[in-house]
């Protein structure tokens, strides 16, 4: 493939031969010998260098957002002979806007030998990304020539959003469960109510032995205990599809899914079980859980989950309710032009579920065609109806300070 200089010379090649030609100047003839010898022998050097490589590459497979992502490649020569001059590229969609592509230069690698390069690269998007191909580009000495090869080295790569820190947060509602099956799941401070008595299981404490009961059947019986603290949050995200307004990383997704990571890692670190909701195509429930390993299930659903849903969030809610316990805290991250949804808290307030209100000013965010904006009077209702529900509502603006936002009650 023929560069800018590459096709200046061509010309000049040609115009040089037709001067010649018609004016029979023997000066213009040399510098068309000259210029036409060029190109040939860049041409052929081009051909010579392009290299047979084999790339390997070494990377991570799970970032967090603005954490630098170290890349290595082992990259082989096939070839007996040496390559000279060749540039690697290698593709990160979810790098920094106009930074994607990684250039590498080799300027000499000989025959058959392995080299080890590296790089670093931001991870700026969340999501769940394929890095490369990667690109072999080489040229001749001159820049005449480019020969282009692409590579199908591929790795995946979840990136996960970032968080920040939540200092303080309304209490949860303090629901109950059996003691059953939430042996391994103790909460310090925990107090016990008498609940009932069963059979002895594997692992049950000597200490809750109901000697009566055990004298009477003739075999080991336990008493069961009711557990009173409890506590568990859901929390649910808007998906539909036109409702992610704003460009960038500065969208009511990104923010809702950034608040709505850091809640959930402040509320297990507290001891709370935790589930998250969002509704796309179809449902998608991370269902309740604590400790590490469902952390990761959280910050997975938090980095693949996009705005392409068909469930509006009033739809969300009402679906939601179903696997909502009693008694227990439901934090939601909506719109503030969405008076539908405010309509469908209420089925949660009937079931004694406690209301934590995540309001997204979306004029803030951006302007669409689609959205529809309220008015001042609409704006009102929406403030008295929140209101009305009893909720604890933090109010959201783009470029809010979140960690500010969520330092006091």
């Amino acid at each position: 493939m023929l560069t800018s200089r590459g096709i200046s010379l061509l010309l000049t090649v040609i115009i040089l031969l037709a001067i010649a030609w018609n004016t029979d100047i023997t000066m213009v003839y040399i510098f068309f010998v000259i210029a036409f010898v060029m190109f040939v022998m860049s041409y052929f050097h081009m051909r010579l260098s392009m290299p047979d490589i084999e790339i390997e590459r070494i990377v991570q497979e799970t970032a967090f957002e603005d954490e630098m992502l170290n890349v290595k490649m082992n990259v082989r020569n096939n070839l007996s002979r040496g390559a000279w001059f060749f540039e690697i590229l290698d593709f990160f969609p979810a790098a920094q806007p106009e930074k994607e592509k990684t250039s590498l230069f080799v300027l000499d690698i000989n025959g058959k030998e392995e080299r080890n390069l590296s790089y670093a690269t931001e991870c700026y998007k969340r999501g769940v990304w394929k890095m490369g191909p990667v690109e072999v580009i080489s040229q001749d000495a001159l820049g005449f020539f480019k020969m282009k090869k692409t590579l199908n080295v591929i790795s995946d790569i979840i990136v996960y959003p970032a968080f920040f820190r939540v200092f303080a947060f309304p209490p949860l509602a303090i629901g109950s469960v059996s003691w059953m099956g939430v042996e391994t799941a103790r909460i310090s401070g925990d107090t016990h109510e008498f609940f009932g008595i069963r059979e002895y299981q594997r692992g049950d404490s000597m200490s809750r032995i109901h000697w009566p009961s055990t004298a009477r059947h003739n075999k080991l019986i336990v008493k069961q205990f009711e557990r009173n603290t409890v506590q568990e949050a859901t929390i649910i995200l808007d998906l539909k599809k036109g409702n992610d307004i704003g460009a960038g990383r500065e969208t009511t997704l990104e923010y809702s899914v950034k608040i709505a990571g850091s809640i959930a890692r402040f509320l297990m670190a507290s001891g709370a079980f935790v589930q998250i909701i969002g509704y796309t195509n179809e449902s998608v429930v991370v269902p309740f859980g604590k400790g590490d390993s469902h952390m990761y299930k959280i910050l997975e659903f938090l980095a693949k989950v996009r705005s392409d849903g068909v469930f509006t969030m009033s739809e969300t809610l009402d679906e939601a309710s179903f696997i909502t316990p009693y008694s227990s805290t439901l934090v939601a991250i909506i719109l503030d032009n969405d008076m539908d949804a405010l309509s469908s808290f209420v089925q949660f307030k009937v079931k004694g579920i406690k209301l934590i209100v995540v309001v997204l000013s979306i004029s803030t965010f951006g302007h669409t065609e689609e959205t529809k904006y309220l008015d001042v009077e609409e704006a009102r209702r929406f403030d008295e109806a929140l209101a009305g529900l009893e909720a604890c509502v933090y109010r959201i603006s783009k470029g809010d300070d979140l960690e500010k936002k969520f330092e006091a009650v």
